[in-house]
């Protein structure tokens, strides 16, 4: 699932004498370990940002409905007022008077029964407005429980956050000292250095994603469509870290871009239409113009609204259309 299992495979096929082998069988285990620790953090990671963000959504519709209701209550109230001004204003007296100048029993039936219309008219509001008011107040309380929920989601998605970070840091580390051990064990063996430095790849010749986007370790699972603030998330995160290099899942096109969400970004767009999105880089590299898969366009990090956690958001649009779940693809390179 991620950049260090291609680390792994690679490493398999190194000649090397028992003890040699042994350290490598180490490390393997090792940055297997390193790397489950990682991809149960970004589970977490991934849930406890779509838990704050439906919270948050439902905080919006309570709040425009408490706005509704007591709008509706601040109307009734009025209208009750004008009534209660206009039956101050002519008293008791008037009503017989009306009733007492018809002119014949029919119209004296006819008038009673308007008056008797008004009096149940006033009875509705009274009722309309009750209703309307224990329906605002428990919509307060729903406001009041989903705040206290939003300050638990936000507990929980800044301890994710810091997890994530703190085992991102944790994998980094061993990657950098079983590197070391490599170099040490396995000093007429250079290439295999190089690949646990630059996460090298060998592109999927005729595949939509011929590589990795992310050149190293990195852990991500399968978010596409989960609730994000006001929309749902159109792309994969893969979480690594900081100034990891970020490269064109396939062969096109290079053009950057800025913006409030995606912070630093980069598109890789082929000939078809069909393009890659990559978000949140720390860094450009000084790749521009035509690009083949694996040309490094950038780095890792967290510009944007990306939060505490670097991560590359990453995008599938074939066609130059909507994006498209591109989980199954990144399975099959990273």
């Amino acid at each position: 699932m991620a950049g260090l299992l291609v680390v792994g495979v690679s490493l398999s096929g190194v000649p090397a004498s028992a003890g040699t082998k042994d350290q490598l069988d180490q490390a393997k285990r090792e940055l297997a370990a390193a790397q489950a620790r990682l991809n149960e953090a970004v589970v977490v990671l991934n849930q406890a940002e779509s838990d704050l963000a439906q919270t948050l959504d439902e905080i919006d519709a309570t709040q425009n409905a408490i706005v509704g209701l007591q709008d509706r209550v601040d109307r009734i109230q009025a209208r009750l007022q004008k009534r209660a001004v206009i039956a101050f204003q002519n008293g008791p007296a008037s009503t017989i008077d009306l009733l007492l100048s018809s002119s014949s029993f029919t119209e004296f039936s006819d008038r009673l029964e308007f008056l008797g219309s008004m009096a149940q008219s006033d009875s509705d509001l009274v009722t309309e407005q009750e209703v309307a008011t224990e329906q605002l107040a428990r919509e307060r309380e729903d406001l009041q429980a989903l705040s206290e929920r939003e300050r638990e989601k936000t507990a929980e998605l800044a301890a994710a956050q810091q997890r994530a970070n703190q085992t991102v840091a944790s994998l980094a580390s061993e990657v950098d000292t079983w590197e070391a051990k490599y170099r040490e064990e396995l000093a007429a063996q250079q290439a295999v250095a190089s690949v646990v430095a630059s996460g090298g790849q060998t592109p999927i010749a005729g595949a939509a994603i011929a590589v990795c986007p992310v050149a190293g370790p990195n852990s991500f699972v399968d978010s596409f469509g989960w609730p994000r603030v006001g929309h749902t998330h159109q792309g994969i995160d893969l979480i690594s870290p900081f100034g990891t290099p970020v490269v064109a899942a396939h062969s096109g096109a290079v053009t950057r871009s800025s913006s409030t969400d995606g912070g630093l970004q980069a598109y890789v767009r082929m000939a078809s239409g069909t393009y890659t999105f990559y978000a949140h880089l720390s860094s450009y590299s000084s790749a521009s113009g035509s690009v083949s898969a694996g040309t490094v366009i950038g780095y890792v990090g967290s510009t944007g609204n990306a939060g505490s956690v670097n991560h590359l958001h990453f995008e599938y649009h074939p066609g130059g259309g909507a994006a498209v779940n591109p989980y199954q693809l990144l399975v099959a390179v990273c």
